[in-house]
């Protein structure tokens, strides 16, 4: 290219890049570094200003936090977090627990607490090997462990060890280093409770379970009130987020629950718990219950629910038959069908029907009574027709009474109340199962005569004892109770009182018959006449046989035997059922499997009870036990001392300590030391239940308790080490 060229390109283009003295073309390079150089120190500049910014805000923060700000950087280190409070307790008629919480203790160590390191490396080993004595559990090298990962890794809530009793707490509290106190040492001491109940599987299901889920009995139906109110404190998060107590003060203080007075008497409880236990053991038996009432309150004294754990072979509370197993009543159901006659004016006791040899057919379906390979009864009356348990009586009577006209049959069941559920506080209740009208589903030309003597139809046993109950009550029928008083803080905030579920269901001439048809079953010729023959007291009741039914069909020579009824006859103060399922010894009849757990409570009562008993009169020349001053159960000495002071009795103190024995004179109450030894089984007898168990669970034993009152036996010897017995029976009487 000429000069005239590129001379002429420079004046058409005069922006084109002029030729260097090398060829190359001028500006091509330069321009664009140029170009990148600017960014980059405008990035530059920008980073600078925001980093300016930012050491400027924090700067105003310090200075001038602003409060939503700091509330919301708290949140993610500091929280007021919710505190269970102390679960209620529950407890028999007459004080004895039947659940109570027991406190343990949790022990963990802040490793970046502000503590004396040089101290903290002298007393290792003697701290590792106090924690290995005591506990148990671990070596001393094991904790040493322990502390050396939770210093590595600068946690600041390791766990040391879990479920320490009281008195070991306090034991470590004087332990090397940890004697300086939570804030030199950084040791905390956490409190939790367990739920206990010491009287076992003593109407265990009744009691209930408390745990997250599947509560049950009446730590459910009450379950609010036992919680108590949960407390505040404020917790800091640190690792593995977990929330550790900022000081042993709270913000607001848990509030503990309510305590439970049962209508439980732990001493009839313990008798029925047993009789049914024999029975069934004896009987091979699948599960039973008893349950025993007050006829005029409807509260429950003792309800026992016992099955058969084919593991074990042992009997146990596992299931509350008595308020959810809905089962065919069988002849228990007989008094409710002649009461329906009765009441209507259809018969009277003294009408007779003939039973023939003891095997009638309706609708070509056979149906026997229990004597039937002897010839049967012949012709009876309608109170024999009770007394003996005749089937074909019974079926006979309701149809002659009611076949025109079945459903007014159903009307009269339903009014007296079988029907029914009790609505009562314990959840589970299984509801009745009876037709409503001839026109439901299964109804047929059997139905009448099988609903007459107990088939076709379902209720609990207490539904069958509330009805029971009303007929003792003079026709008033009251819903069974499980609790009688409700209390916070020793102060009564709530009694129960009779709740009346139906009142007057039927005549009271009606009512006098059917007892007096009850009362003959006791009597000779009735079905369980041999039971109660000899006797001091009267009873009216009423056997019960029944066949199984399993998936609709009637199981051969399997049977579930009944007894219900009340005492004394002619004044009626309790009331009793007893259902025992599937016994295999060959022997199924209510009066020989279920009777004698029914006459084992009765007879305790009247054993016990001095209302059964004439008052004795007194010569006047028999000298009166000289007036001495009342005497306590052996216990808590702070405890003690303040009764006695508010009651204004005088105390001889001999010595003083924690624990002490109390014996009376005529002046005043004998104050003697009971000394506890450390690592010692302790002497509780003489103790009532709650100062036992405190002083033996805290010791670190594991307690099984039978009877009530006042410790008078413990299967391990005072003084005994307890590292070797760990566990100990007490006996109350």
């Amino acid at each position: 290219m000429t000069e005239k060229d590129i001379h002429n390109i420079h004046i058409n283009q005069p922006n084109a890049p002029t030729p260097s003295s090398d060829g190359k073309e001028a500006g091509v390079a330069d321009a664009p570094n140029n170009l990148i150089h600017g960014k980059a120190w405008m990035i530059f500049a920008g980073l600078c200003v925001l980093a300016v910014a930012i050491i400027i805000k924090v700067f105003v923060i310090q200075l001038f936090p602003d409060e939503s700000a700091q509330q919301l950087a708290q949140s993610f280190t500091y929280k007021v977090n919710e505190i269970e409070p102390v679960r209620g307790q529950i407890l028999s008629s007459d004080g004895s627990l039947l659940a109570t919480s027991v406190p343990e203790y949790e022990i963990r160590w802040d490793a970046k607490a502000e503590y004396d390191k040089e101290e903290y490396t002298a007393k290792i080993d003697s701290l590792t090997l106090c924690f290995s004595r005591l506990i148990g559990d671990r070596t001393p090298a094991e904790y040493r462990a322990i502390f050396k990962k939770a210093h590595a890794d600068g946690n600041r809530y390791a766990e040391i060890c879990d479920h320490v009793n009281y008195n070991d707490l306090q034991k470590v509290k004087e332990f090397p280093f940890i004697r300086k106190g939570q804030y030199k040492s950084g040791f905390v001491f956490i409190q939790k409770y367990i739920r206990d109940q010491p009287f076992g599987t003593l109407a265990a299901r009744t009691i209930g379970m408390e745990r997250a889920e599947h509560k049950v009995g009446i730590e459910l139906a009450y379950d609010a009130l036992l919680a108590g109110k949960k407390g505040k404190q404020l917790q800091e998060k640190i690792a593995g987020g977990v929330w550790k107590p900022m000081t042993n003060d709270f913000i607001e203080e848990p509030e503990p629950g309510a305590d439970i007075i049962t209508t439980i008497d732990i001493h009839l409880q313990d008798v029925a718990h047993a009789a049914l236990r024999r029975q069934l053991e004896q009987h091979g038996a699948a599960w039973g219950c008893a349950v025993l009432m007050e006829v005029e309150t409807g509260f429950v004294r003792a309800i026992a629910n016992l099955s058969l754990n084919p593991e074990t072979g042992e009997y146990g509370e596992r299931l509350n038959y008595a308020i959810h197993e809905s089962v065919e009543p069988g002849s228990t159901m007989k008094l409710a069908s002649l009461m329906a006659c009765l009441d209507d004016g259809l018969i009277d006791l003294d009408d007779t029907v003939a039973t023939g040899n003891g095997i009638a057919y309706f609708h070509n379906k056979p149906m026997k009574d229990s004597n039937w390979d002897k010839g049967g009864n012949g012709t009876i009356t309608a109170e024999q027709v009770f007394e003996k348990s005749s089937n074909i009586g019974t079926a006979f009577l309701v149809k002659r009474s009611f076949e025109k006209n079945p459903q007014r049959f159903i009307d009269k069941l339903h009014a007296f109340g079988v029907s029914q559920s009790l609505n009562i506080d314990l959840a589970g209740e299984t509801a009745p199962v009876l037709y409503k009208t001839v026109k439901d589903k299964g109804w047929s030309g059997l139905s009448l005569t099988q609903l007459a003597i107990g088939y076709e139809t379902q209720c609990t046993p207490l539904q069958t004892l509330a009805f029971y109950n009303a007929v003792a009550n003079d026709g008033k029928m009251v819903r069974p109770q499980f609790v009688q008083e409700i209390r916070r803080n020793g102060v009564s905030i709530e009694e129960s009182e009779p709740i009346i579920l139906k009142k007057d269901f039927c005549k009271e001439s009606t009512i006098e018959k059917c007892r007096k048809m009850m009362e003959g079953v006791m009597e000779e010729g009735g079905t369980a006449d041999y039971v109660f023959k000899n006797s001091p007291y009267k009873v009216a009741g009423k056997t019960g046989t029944a066949w199984l039914n399993e998936n609709g069909q009637y199981q051969n020579s399997r049977y579930r035997a009944s007894f219900v009824g009340y005492f004394p006859a002619h004044e009626p103060k309790y009331s009793c059922i007893v259902v025992i399922n599937d016994p295999r010894s060959g022997v199924y009849y209510g009066s020989a499997v279920a009777a004698p757990v029914f006459k084992e409570l009765a007879d305790k009562i009247f054993s016990t009870q001095m209302e059964f008993h004439e008052p004795v009169v007194q010569s006047d020349s028999l000298v009166l036990a000289q007036t001495r001053i009342p005497v306590s159960k052996s216990g808590s000495a702070k405890e003690l001392k303040t009764v006695y002071s508010a009651l204004n009795i005088p105390m001889d103190i001999k010595s003083e300590s924690e624990w002490i024995s109390t014996s009376s004179s005529k002046d005043s109450v004998i104050v003697t030391a009971r000394n506890i030894k450390e690592g010692l089984v302790p002497n509780v007898v003489g103790m009532g239940l709650q100062d036992a168990l405190y002083l033996l669970e805290n010791k670190g034993m594991k307690v099984k308790v039978y009877g009530y009152g006042t410790v008078k036996r413990q299967s391990v010897p005072a003084g005994t080490n307890i590292k070797s017995n760990p566990y100990i029976t007490i006996e109350l009487l």
